[in-house]
């Protein structure tokens, strides 16, 4: 599933009107349609977009080809997710399971990992979603097996996804607890001894809602769940309840949540512009 973002910022109004700068195609944006944004350290801001990835450094863009062998991979089912580790990596992952890290020496980008297509001739995008963890793993995942990339060692481990549900979005809590979000609902699991393990909750399994996205705030330990039409909800790990704020736009899909600053998060919608929520 795709997420558009369409990012409205409001400012207290002062004497000198802000300014709006488009950027496209014509300044060397490769493709008009962007997945994925990202910035590393050293400043540069990465697209990927319908093409593949562009690099900005504010003034020039620098496109970057993925390759598998001799094939220029460019397809909707090869650019999907684009992430940073810890370290400053970055990854490229697509529905077909291929997986591309940024080699700065060379500047280019490398294929490192991709599933073996013969075991998935009947399926042409074998990975409904995928994610990079914060012991830089990625997460390849779909209704029955979830495949863990190690990106230091190149191993693979294989888990059985006993949720069986297409997963949207994932959070980590710890070293092994994460929450799940699904196609129908939402699940607190944990992953020891490369078993993922469902643990019971039922205040969380009482929420029968498409996910979109999730953001779980460490230090008040509350995660807050982006929802299909049924706007915001709020998980208090503290007292094991959820809750749904006033104002919460009840009827109205939560694309993305980001924090702002420590106390203020923005709450992306479909159709309903960005909006601030106090944490």
């Amino acid at each position: 599933m795709k997420k558009w973002i369409f990012l409205i910022l409001l400012f207290p109004l002062t004497c000198i009107a802000q300014t709006y700068q488009y950027i496209g195609v014509e300044d060397g944006l490769s493709n008009r349609r962007v997945y994925y944004i990202q910035k590393d350290r050293t400043g540069y801001m990465w697209f990927l977009t319908h093409e593949g990835i562009d690099r900005y450094n504010g003034k020039d863009f620098k496109r970057y080809k993925l390759m598998d062998g001799d094939v220029e991979v460019n397809s909707l089912l090869n650019l999907n997710w684009l992430y940073i580790d810890k370290e400053d990596v970055l990854w490229e992952i697509g529905k077909k399971g291929k997986i591309f890290r940024y080699d700065q020496i060379h500047d280019c980008f490398t294929l490192v990992y991709k599933l073996p297509i013969e075991n998935f001739r009947d399926l042409p995008a074998p990975v409904s979603f995928a994610w990079l963890d914060q012991s830089k793993h990625i997460w390849l995942c779909n209704e029955e097996t979830i495949f863990i990339y190690n990106t230091d060692t190149g191993e693979v481990t294989h888990i059985k996804n006993d949720i069986s549900e297409e997963i949207n979005d994932i959070e980590q809590i710890d070293d092994t607890h994460y929450f799940i979000g699904t196609e129908m609902g939402i699940h607190y699991a944990k992953l020891e001894n490369n078993t993922l393990e469902l643990i019971h909750c039922d205040k969380l399994e009482n929420v029968k809602a498409q996910i979109l996205d999730l953001h779980f705030d460490t230090k008040i330990r509350k995660l807050f769940i982006g929802t299909f039409q049924r706007g915001v909800l709020i998980y208090d790990m503290s007292t094991k309840s959820v809750t749904q704020p006033p104002h919460s736009l009840k009827d109205i899909s939560i694309t993305r949540i980001k924090p702002l600053n420590a106390k203020e998060l923005l709450i992306a919608s479909d159709g309903g512009g960005v909006h601030k929520m106090k944490c």
